[in-house]
């Protein structure tokens, strides 16, 4: 049960760091690592979406033919202030898997069109992908291959340089969709998307945002940044309920997009369409007005420094315990999430390979943490999420684990040649 006086408030909003724990529902002994998957979300927001639940199970009819629609509207008014653009370009979706597909699978690809994309791409957006180019005739990936660490400069001038040999083809295709990640995913590098954004849409090109991780990790200006089409999981950093994300479609496509699921609003219209997606339990959405007022109480500034910062040094820290580096020298291409690379000396080490979920069982059921393990250019590397709840502490006991925990598989590998 949450007490109020537990709660942080405008007058007393409590300071960052392990005094936020007590606003969280993590047992004593466990330290979240791992914001970045499936997120968290405080007490607060927890009882606010069991009201929510519990408005609709008073009266199921008032809350779903009537009160509910009101309530979305105004949440949507909420989130235009919040992510500065008209409410009437924002929808409601429960993930942004969901909201990729929305808008992939909306477009009238034609043959000869083609689909710009990272070779570092979130996965489940790069199946939808090859789902829509697997299934429609002559519509193809164009894909730009990134390798990090990359300036923005350079990053930047490999989108160009793939655009241009497209266009030297000249055989009749044109790059219609390009999509775009915000803050990629594994390695978790912070894009610059606006000048990615201005350099595409200039070559003709529709242009999705993909910011799953951008909402809460960093400042959202929809109309400086006028994308097509953007989508952001409001679950991952802005501390709603899982299943709660946004999508933005900008009005000149409106009429072009529809949800996946097909219900009686068909062709009512952007806002009726996406309203109502049939019967489901409408709370892990709603609670995202009440995350953003728990977010309100400390200030959207607040709350990026503070995290920012955090991944930054704790993310050096981490690398001079495991006398290795981060991924990103510079700076601002971090947010809150930070890549550290292992000092795991065999790439193709032979538990990983014979047991893939090694790294996770044991951080899981010896340490008590967990932060994904994965390869990027011949190399073992770590994400770690910062958090509001976390302090410096916490990445350097993270590091001590991890150096244990790679300690251990190296001499797994020298024994092993000795035999």
């Amino acid at each position: 049960m949450t007490h109020t006086k537990d709660l942080p408030t405008p007058a007393n909003p409590g300071p960052f760091g392990h005094a936020q724990r007590k606003n969280f529902l993590f047992p004593e002994g466990y330290t979240q690592f791992n914001h970045g998957s499936f997120g968290t979300f405080p007490k607060s927001v927890q009882d606010a979406m069991i009201e929510w639940h519990q408005r609709a199970e008073r009266n199921p009819d008032l809350w779903m033919r009537r009160d509910l629609y009101s309530s979305l509207k105004q949440l949507r008014t909420d989130l235009g202030d919040f992510l500065n653009c008209s409410a009437d370009e924002l929808a409601l979706v429960t993930n942004t898997t969901q909201g990729a597909n929305t808008i992939i699978r909306s477009l009238d690809f034609q043959p000869g069109d083609r689909i710009l994309q990272f070779s570092t791409g979130y996965v489940s957006v790069d199946k939808t992908v090859e789902y829509v180019c697997d299934t429609l005739d002559d519509v193809k990936i164009v894909q730009v291959p990134v390798t990090y660490p990359i300036s923005d400069e350079d990053l930047l001038k490999k989108v160009e340089e793939t655009v241009e040999a497209h266009r030297q083809l000249k055989d009749g295709s044109r790059i219609r969709l390009a999509i775009v990640d915000w803050i990629s995913s594994v390695p978790s590098i912070l894009h610059p998307v606006h000048k990615l954004v201005d350099y595409l849409q200039g070559e003709g090109i529709l242009v999705f945002v993909d910011g799953a991780h951008s909402i809460g990790q960093v400042p959202v200006d929809l109309t400086a940044l006028h994308p097509d089409f953007y989508i952001t999981n409001a679950h991952k950093w802005l501390f709603s309920v899982r299943g709660s994300a946004v999508l933005y479609v900008a009005k000149r496509h409106q009429a072009k997009i529809h949800p996946t699921s097909i219900t009686g609003d068909y062709k009512k219209g952007f806002d009726a369409e996406f309203a109502w997606s049939g019967t489901q339990d409408y709370s892990s959405l709603m609670s995202i007005s009440d995350a953003l007022k728990f977010r309100k109480q400390y200030g959207e500034d607040a709350i990026i420094n503070y995290t920012h910062r955090l991944a930054v040094e704790g993310g050096a820290a981490i690398a001079k315990i495991l006398g290795t580096n981060t991924l990103t020298p510079d700076d601002h291409q971090v947010a809150n999430m930070v890549n550290i690379r292992l000092p795991i000396h065999d790439f193709d080490h032979p538990t990983l390979k014979e047991n893939p979920n090694y790294i996770m069982d044991l951080m899981f059921d010896k340490f008590n943490v967990f932060t994904p393990a994965f390869k990027h250019d011949g190399k073992w590397w770590t994400r770690v999420s910062a958090q509001i709840y976390l302090e410096l502490s916490d990445f350097v006991r993270l590091g001590n684990i991890w150096k244990e925990v790679c300690d251990d598989l190296n001499a797994l590998v020298l024994t092993n040649s000795r035999q």
